[in-house]
C-alpha cells in the first residue's frame, strides 16, 4: 500500500457563493422537511401528559410508543440509503414527505393504542430517508468549502423545529379547547404543511451529480475509477475501518440515550411537578432553542474556518461541548427554582447544538462519495441500538418509580460523558481518514 498525500485544504466559500454554485433547492427545502419531521416529534414530547392521560397509559408504554418512530427510522434508514445509490433520491424525498403527511392524520385520528403505534411508526418510517439522502445530496451538491455551513443551515432545522413545534402544539391544542381530546388537533394541523412541502419537492428539487463537490475539490484531474454502489454489508464493513467515523458512531450511540429522554421527561418534569399546561410547557421549549438556533448558524460559520486550519479541533471542539451538556443537566436538573432549571437546560442545549452541528461536514469529510449515503444512515442505527430506544424506555420506568429528575440524571450522567470521551479520543484519527477518503480508491483501503 502506497503512502497518500495529504489533500490540500479546501478554501473557504462564502455561503451566497456555496448556495449559488450548488443550487438553493436542496438547502431551502431540506431546511423546512426536516423541521416539519422534527414538528410531529416536538408534539409528541409536548402533548404527552395530555395523550398519556387519553389512552390511559403509563409513562414508559408512551415512551415506548413514540420510541417506535425512531425504530422505524433506524430500520428504514439503511434501506432508504440503499435506494439513494440506485434511485434518484428526489423521488425519495416526495415519497417520504407524502408519507409522513398521512402519518400524522394517522395519529390524530388514533382510537388506541394500536392505531397510536401504527402511527408513530410511520412517522419514523417518514423520516428515515432524511440523514441518507439529504446527507448525500449536500455533499455533493456544495463545495467541499462552504458545505459546513449548509450542514449547519440542516442540522439548524432540528432546533428550530425544537423551538417552534411544542408551542405551535401547544397553542393548536389549547384553541381546540380543554377536552382530553384536544391534542389530536395538532398532529392533523401539522398534516397540511407537510404535503405541501412534498408537493413543492416533486417541482423544484433537484438531483446533483454524484461525487461533484469532490472532483471539483481536487486540484489535479481525478483518475480515480467511478465505483459502482456497494452492498449495506459492504458499506458497513468499510465505514467501521475509517476509525473517525468508527468513533462518531460509538460517540452518537452513547449520546443518544441523552437525546431521546431529554424531552421527554422535561416534558414530565414541568407537567407533574411544575403544573404547566400543554401551551406553557410548548413555549418554554420553544423560548429554549432560540439561543440554539443562532449558536449552531455560528457553529457552522466557525467550523469551516477551523477545519481548513486543524480539521481535528472541530472533534475536540465537539467533545467538550457534549461533555458541558452533561455537566450542566446533572447538575441543573437538581435545582428546585425553575429559572435556575431552566438557565442550565438553555445553556446544555446551546453546547449539544454545537457539538452536533460538525457531525455531518465530518462524515462527508472521511467518507468516499460512493459509500455516503450508507454511512450517514448509519448514525441513526447506533443512536437506536446503543441507547435511543431501550435506554430510553429505562429511563421512563425509573421516571415512573422515582421521577424524572432521577431519570434525566442517570441517563444524561451516562450518556454524556462517555460519548465526549469517544469524541475526543476520535480525533486523532481525523487527518488520516480525511486523505485516506480524498487521495485513494475506497477498495485500496482494504487492503492490508
Amino acid at each position: 500500500m502506497t503512502d497518500v498525500a495529504p489533500a490540500a485544504p479546501a478554501p473557504v466559500v462564502r455561503l451566497r457563493d456555496t448556495l449559488r454554485q450548488g443550487g438553493w433547492a436542496i438547502c431551502l427545502l431540506a431546511v423546512p422537511l426536516v423541521v416539519m419531521e422534527q414538528l410531529s416529534r416536538e408534539a409528541t414530547n409536548t402533548l404527552a401528559p395530555d395523550i398519556r392521560d387519553a389512552f390511559g397509559i403509563s409513562d414508559a408504554l408512551l415512551v415506548a410508543l413514540a420510541g417506535f418512530a425512531g425504530v422505524a427510522l433506524t430500520l428504514g434508514g439503511l434501506p432508504m440509503a440503499w435506494l439513494a445509490d440506485r434511485v434518484r433520491r428526489k423521488h425519495l424525498v416526495v415519497a417520504s414527505a407524502s408519507v409522513g403527511a398521512l402519518s400524522l392524520v394517522g395519529a390524530g385520528l388514533a382510537q388506541n393504542t394500536w392505531q397510536l403505534f401504527v402511527a408513530y411508526t410511520f412517522t419514523g418510517l417518514a423520516a428515515a430517508y432524511s440523514n441518507p439522502v439529504f446527507g448525500s445530496l449536500i455533499s455533493d451538491a456544495y463545495p467541499v468549502g462552504g458545505r459546513g455551513r449548509v450542514f449547519s443551515l440542516q442540522a439548524m432545522a432540528t432546533p428550530l423545529g425544537q423551538a417552534i413545534g411544542p408551542v405551535l402544539a401547544g397553542a393548536i391544542s389549547g384553541v381546540a379547547g380543554d377536552g382530553d381530546q384536544a391534542w389530536r388537533w395538532a398532529y392533523l394541523a401539522l398534516a397540511a404543511p407537510y404535503a405541501v412541502l412534498a408537493v413543492t419537492a416533486a417541482l423544484f428539487l433537484k438531483e446533483p451529480e454524484r461525487g461533484q463537490a469532490d472532483r471539483l475539490g481536487l486540484s489535479e484531474e481525478d483518475t480515480r475509477p467511478h465505483e459502482p454502489p456497494v452492498g449495506t454489508w459492504t458499506a458497513f464493513r468499510r465505514m467501521m475501518k475509517v476509525r473517525t467515523f468508527l468513533y462518531m458512531c460509538l460517540g452518537i450511540g452513547v449520546l443518544g440515550l441523552a437525546l431521546f429522554t431529554v424531552p421527554v421527561q422535561m416534558s414530565i418534569l414541568l407537567g407533574d411537578e411544575y403544573g404547566f399546561d400543554a401551551f406553557t410547557r410548548g413555549l418554554i421549549f420553544s423560548l429554549t432553542q432560540i439561543p440554539v438556533v443562532g449558536a449552531m448558524i455560528y457553529g457552522g460559520h466557525q467550523f469551516d474556518r477551523t477545519y481548513r486550519r486543524r480539521p481535528e479541533r472541530t472533534v475536540h471542539i465537539a467533545g467538550a461541548a457534549i461533555l458541558t451538556f452533561g455537566g450542566l443537566v446533572v447538575v441543573g436538573v437538581w435545582f428546585q427554582p425553575i429559572a435556575l432549571l431552566l438557565a442550565c437546560y438553555v445553556l446544555a442545549s446551546v453546547c449539544v447544538g454545537v457539538a452536533l452541528v460538525a457531525v455531518s461536514p465530518l462524515v462527508a469529510s472521511v467518507t468516499p462519495f460512493v459509500l455516503r449515503a450508507q454511512a450517514f444512515a448509519l448514525l441513526p442505527v447506533f443512536t437506536f441500538l446503543m441507547g435511543g430506544f431501550f435506554g430510553s424506555i429505562f429511563a421512563g420506568m425509573i421516571s415512573g418509580s422515582y421521577g424524572p429528575r432521577l431519570a434525566l440524571t442517570i441517563a444524561v450522567a451516562v450518556s454524556a460523558f462517555i460519548a465526549g470521551y469517544l469524541f475526543l479520543r476520535g480525533g486523532r484519527y481525523l487527518v488520516h481518514d480525511i486523505d485516506a477518503a480524498a487521495g485513494k480508491p475506497p477498495a485500496a483501503q482494504e487492503e492490508p
